[in-house]
């Protein structure tokens, strides 16, 4: 028996990173897999591998932020398997790292869009699926960015901030629907988002010598999509019952330290 046998679960942003590492995690729970990916190929492989470790994917290729093809494919979902169980809003993208001095409006726009307005898009268009079932679990993927900031990426900082804020209101609006409602916030992690300006932010000397030989991470590395996906699966299943419109943080303890 799995976590997650015989769910449908959603989940955004699924062709790379951690988003990647959740579908699989979630497929070999037994859950049924909607991946959705804007990138056709990267979603594809996804579904390959799902389906060749024997799990179950059903593959789209979506952009977030076109809310009318969104909007269909919950309906056809909702149509081949009669529900969603689960939705994880896990897309997002990394903006270039400028300063409120530098960055544009239209940086700021883009960035708020795909990062915080997609995430109340798409549970927009799930929540009265679940409403109508009278359960579900919705997962945001927010950042340990959502509450301390270097400084230089304003505009993630405010959507991943957004993203906490609105976890606890969902929570104590659906609550009375069986619909819990919580967010994970993952510090440094390797994936195709720690690339910062061409540079892989957890290799290079500075990241190494702090965070790690110095143990500004206790756990002295910085994590992987798998170190994660775990937590998300924790939450999307049966053994969370009574927790709702919380935030876990999986950092390595980086945010215990001084």
């Amino acid at each position: 028996m799995g976590l997650l046998d015989d769910r449908i679960c959603l989940v955004s942003g699924a062709g790379q990173g951690l988003g990647r590492s959740v579908a699989l995690e979630m497929a070999a729970e037994g859950a049924g897999v909607v991946l959705l990916e804007r990138n056709g190929e990267t979603v594809a492989a996804v579904a390959s591998e799902i389906e060749a470790a024997g799990g179950k994917a059903y593959p789209y290729s979506l952009d977030v932020t076109d809310y009318a093809r969104y909007e269909q494919v919950v309906g056809d979902v909702v149509i081949a398997h009669g529900r969603i169980d689960v939705l994880v809003n896990n897309a997002a993208i990394n903006p270039p790292t400028r300063t409120l001095l530098d960055d544009t409006l239209e940086d700021w726009r883009r960035t708020i869009t795909i990062n915080l307005e997609a995430v109340y898009m798409g549970s927009k268009l799930v929540a009265p699926h679940m409403v109508r079932r009278q359960s579900g679990r919705i997962i945001h993927i927010a950042s340990i960015q959502g509450f301390a900031s270097s400084g230089e990426c304003g505009s993630y900082n405010a959507a991943k901030g957004g993203i906490i804020a609105y976890t606890k209101s969902m929570a104590v609006e659906l609550g009375r629907y069986n619909i819990l409602v919580n967010a994970v916030a993952p510090g440094f992690m390797v994936t195709p988002m720690s690339m910062v300006n061409g540079v892989d932010e957890t290799t290079t000397p500075d990241f190494i010598d702090w965070y790690v030989d110095r143990r500004k991470i206790p756990l002295g590395r910085a994590g992987l999509p798998e170190d994660v996906s775990g937590t998300v699966v924790f939450l999307a299943s049966d053994y969370c019952r009574y927790m709702t419109g919380q935030l876990l943080v999986v950092d390595g303890g980086l945010m215990s330290t001084f």
